[in-house]
């Protein structure tokens, strides 16, 4: 995905290519699915918890690897580039949940359930809500343009919420 978000227009991609727009457009839809698709190929699908951690360690490692991958250019650009697309676009939509958010979502879960089956966590705190307070933060600083989260801020962050949902 190399020269960022202005070399992932369809033009530029075709000449890049050495194809016709019309190319392109039989096998993509948009410069924003093409992005979405590069993206998946260079990202590792999901964050992979480091084996002998704790759950907290996890957790941290987790929200760390996000932050790092949503800061990194030019994915942090392009990415938010397809976030701005699927404001518009049902199908781009439906791929950066099912193909990018979910899977990452899944992980910084499974982690959480782990942690409440090894009784280190509340039995009763909602998954779904602990996982949006964790994620969002990197997710917002990007699609709003900010400053990513430096490393002080995701401990800061994840010991916050690891404190709301102890036992």
């Amino acid at each position: 995905m190399a020269g960022g978000p202005a070399a992932a227009s369809v033009d530029a991609i075709a000449k890049r290519a050495g194809v016709s727009r019309t190319t392109i457009y039989k096998w993509w839809p948009s410069s924003a699915s093409i992005v979405l698709e590069g993206l998946l190929e260079s990202v590792q699908h999901s964050i992979v918890r480091p084996p002998g951690s704790s759950s907290a360690e996890a957790l941290h490692h987790h929200v760390r690897e996000l932050n790092r991958i949503l800061s990194h250019p030019p994915t942090g650009p392009l990415l938010r580039n397809v976030i701005a697309a699927a404001a518009s676009d049902p199908a781009i939509t439906c791929a950066v949940l099912d193909q990018w958010i979910v899977p990452r979502r899944d992980a910084a879960a499974e982690i959480l359930r782990a942690a409440v089956a090894a009784g280190e966590l509340s039995d009763d705190i909602d998954i779904e809500v602990a996982v949006d307070a964790l994620v969002s933060p990197p997710y917002y600083r990007l699609t709003l343009g900010m400053e990513p989260l430096d490393d002080a801020a995701v401990s800061h962050l994840t010991d916050t919420v690891w404190r709301g949902l102890r036992r």
